[in-house]
């Protein structure tokens, strides 16, 4: 028996077919196992790239909402919503139906008019065939909102015609910087009438509606179906109105609501005979409305209107280094034609460089027209205003002057000077840029 066993045993070790069965099975074993490895790498390469891709259209996303002017909460919400709409909620987890995965991490940053938002997201990516061996997969993305040159007039409305217009017989010349409007109007930007328009660029989402002889641009052709310009100074804290400065005493003449007696706001009794070349002297604080009549002088600070209407009548003279303007609550400006006024912005504090403000809620239109020999620097910032008309000083050197609005309409001639750093403390307007990848 013993015999016999052995010889089958000697057979089947020396028969090749057999061991060649064997050796096989046992060498398939380090086989399926390279390649479920490589499959399981090949897949978490795929659900990288995916995750990458979506992550990266989350991230352009939240930049663009946030420098138009939502905010990170909102911003951050519409980029949650489209990240997980190019990236499916379940493969996170590996299967389908499991709990949900945590929301995308950004962060933004703002230096000047640059936007920048940084999306981080990380997970556990489970393998097909090694089951046990989950792992993590991360990703970062960076997008910046870059803005382009520096722009003399900004019309923040998305949808008006002739959001920015040139009308009648207005010379307008903004050599050297651009205008931007952000209407999707297809007159967003209107030259007409016999009126003429000189700048470095127009910019809108919009069209520009004008006869080529009307208009001179230095970059040769309009940017039409343009990104959305920000508001730069969207974020900036309007001041709070106080108690109201007593008018009595400063003279009927020289403002309104003022009498014969009594002391004028702090700074003396007008007389009621004054000299010839008499100015009253007003002092910053909270106006309920501000009517200037006759010759005066506004000390530096900030005149903050509350209610009511700041107005230069026709014959009135104003004179004021380092004034601001303030309008809020709802009040209203009009300087019509024939009053003079020489108006400088501040060079430090909150609102350096800004002349006339009106806060995010005043929707007031605007009429800003001086004569021949007003000069006004600074920003006339009014972002919800209906419409500022502006009729600026056409004279060869040019006005320091910015101007923010909803719709803005130039009625007269204006000539806008380019290098305004120190008068405009150095905040800029920039036209529309572009939303880009950086990282």
């Amino acid at each position: 028996m013993l015999e016999l066993l052995n010889r089958h045993a000697h057979r089947f070790l020396c028969n090749k077919d057999g061991n060649f069965a064997v050796l096989t099975a046992l060498a398939m074993v380090p086989l399926l196992a390279a390649a479920s490895i490589a499959v399981d790498y090949t897949n978490a390469g795929f659900e990288a790239d995916k995750l990458q891709e979506a992550l990266d259209g989350a991230a352009l996303r939240a930049v663009r909402l946030y420098g138009e002017g939502q905010t990170e909460a909102e911003a951050t919400q519409v980029a949650n919503d489209t990240f997980f709409g190019n990236w499916d909620r379940s493969q996170g987890n590996g299967e389908a139906g499991a709990a949900m995965p945590p929301s995308v991490n950004i962060l933004y940053s703002e230096v000047g008019q640059q936007i920048t938002a940084a999306a981080d997201y990380s997970f556990d990516y489970q393998p097909v065939f090694l089951t046990r061996l989950s792992f993590p997969i991360s990703r970062h993305s960076s997008a910046s909102y870059q803005t382009g040159g520096e722009a003399c007039i900004l019309a923040l409305n998305r949808t008006a015609d002739r959001a920015f217009e040139v009308s009648g017989s207005s010379m307008v010349d903004t050599s050297g910087c651009t205008i931007t409007a952000n209407s999707n109007s297809d007159q967003a930007i209107y030259v007409g009438g016999s009126g003429t328009l000189k700048t470095e660029c127009l910019y809108t989402p919009g069209k520009v509606q004008a006869s080529p002889n009307s208009m001179t641009l230095a970059c040769g052709q309009a940017h039409e179906g343009s990104s959305v310009a920000i508001d730069p100074f969207k974020r900036k804290t309007m001041p709070a109105a106080g108690q109201a400065v007593d008018l009595a005493g400063c003279g009927q003449n020289f403002v309104g609501g003022g009498g014969g007696g009594g002391n004028c706001n702090g700074t003396g009794k007008t007389p009621s005979k004054p000299a010839a070349g008499y100015a009253v002297t007003l002092k910053p604080g909270t106006y309920d409305g501000l009517e200037i009549k006759g010759n005066v002088k506004l000390q530096p600070g900030n005149y903050i209107i509350d209610g009511g209407t700041l107005k230069f009548d026709s014959q009135s003279v104003i004179t004021g280094d380092q004034v601001t303007f303030f309008l809020l609550n709802g009040a209203a400006i009009d300087i019509h034609g024939g009053s003079t006024f020489n108006v400088t912005a501040p060079t430090s504090g909150t609102w350096a460089g800004f002349s006339i403000v009106a806060d995010r809620s005043n929707t007031a239109a605007a009429v800003i027209n001086g004569n021949s020999n007003s000069h006004l620097n600074g920003i006339i910032y009014m972002p919800a205003a209906q419409e500022v008309q502006y009729a600026g000083n056409g004279g060869t050197g040019g006005e320091c002057v910015r101007i923010v609005a909803q719709e803005i309409t130039m009625i007269g001639n204006s000539t806008f000077k380019l290098d305004c750093k120190s008068e405009l403390a150095n905040n800029q307007i920039n036209s529309a840029g572009a939303v880009r990848l950086i990282q």
